[in-house]
């Protein structure tokens, strides 16, 4: 997988580039590419998210009409994974590197306090996309909650700062494919 190899390799350049940019703060250079990237996908985002709202009221037969996704919709919901997938395992080799930033005291281990607020931001971005009825929207809001404390609490602060940012893209999605439904 030459070009797979290819592109973490250039992201996870792009992360020391930001870094050294920013006084050679690898944090800062996680976050930078983690940012320019999510914002480059944002609309794909937001038109995933669209379409799962609608399918979601399809189900529920909360609209007339025709609320069934198209097959583009459907296609934008798993077109930027890739992309997802390469900057995770770009910011986990960078954050081999370690550094400070913060309150952390290296990037390279785990980090409670970021875990936790990690897992708000997780939590948030889900209640913000989700249109699921009460009982079960708690439910999968623990488990998410649950999930992200245990994996986070285990992974380096790198990919905490990652998943902290993404978190917070999934909750712009949310709420702007919200909006944009409520239209």
């Amino acid at each position: 997988m030459p070009f797979w190899n290819e592109i973490v390799e250039v992201l996870r350049e792009s992360i020391f580039a930001y870094a050294q940019a920013c006084n050679g703060n690898l944090g800062a250079g996680i976050l930078a590419v983690t940012f320019l990237l999510r914002t480059a996908l944002l609309p794909l985002g937001i038109h995933a998210a669209r379409a799962a709202i609608r399918r979601q009221q399809a189900t529920a037969g909360a609209t007339p009409g025709n609320a069934t996704p198209s097959r583009l919709e459907r296609f934008t919901g798993i077109a930027p994974m890739p992309a997802f997938v390469a900057l995770y395992a770009a910011v986990r080799e960078a954050s081999a590197a370690g550094g400070r930033f913060l309150w952390i005291g290296s990037l390279a281990r785990p980090d409670w306090l970021l875990a936790i607020a990690a897992t708000i931001l997780t939590v948030a971005a889900s209640a913000a996309g989700s249109r699921i009825p009460a009982p079960q929207r708690s439910m999968m809001l623990a488990i998410s909650a649950a999930v992200t404390l245990v994996v986070l609490s285990k992974m380096a602060a790198g990919v905490g700062l990652y998943w902290a940012m993404s978190s917070v893209f999934g909750a712009l999605q949310g709420w702007a494919a919200q909006r944009e439904v409520r239209r």
